[in-house]
């Protein structure tokens, strides 16, 4: 499940800087701010599921503790494209 969410990130960070060359830097900073989020929020919802033992399958609790923990990990890669693009915003203007 992991690598899934390392190739929804490589292709997120491609299209970001396309959107950086070719448009805006700011607006490529936004767009993953944008993925940051929606990561966070995604894996609190995945936390949230699992805070929930009642009449939890085994195996649904395993899908869940993968998708919440490759969730953090996309998170954590989302933070530092998103601080990388802001650098590359204010260096480059």
């Amino acid at each position: 499940m992991l690598f899934f969410y390392e190739l929804v990130f490589v292709v997120v960070a491609i299209a970001a800087v396309f959107i950086g060359e070719v448009w805006s830097r700011l607006a490529a900073f936004l767009f993953l701010m944008a993925w940051f989020l929606l990561a966070a929020l995604a894996q609190a919802s995945f936390g949230a599921r699992l805070a929930v033992t009642q009449g939890l399958p085994d195996d649904d609790r395993r899908f869940f503790t993968d998708a919440r923990d490759g969730l953090r990990h996309l998170r954590l890669l989302f933070g530092l494209a998103a601080a990388a693009a802001l650098v590359w915003r204010l260096l480059a203007g």
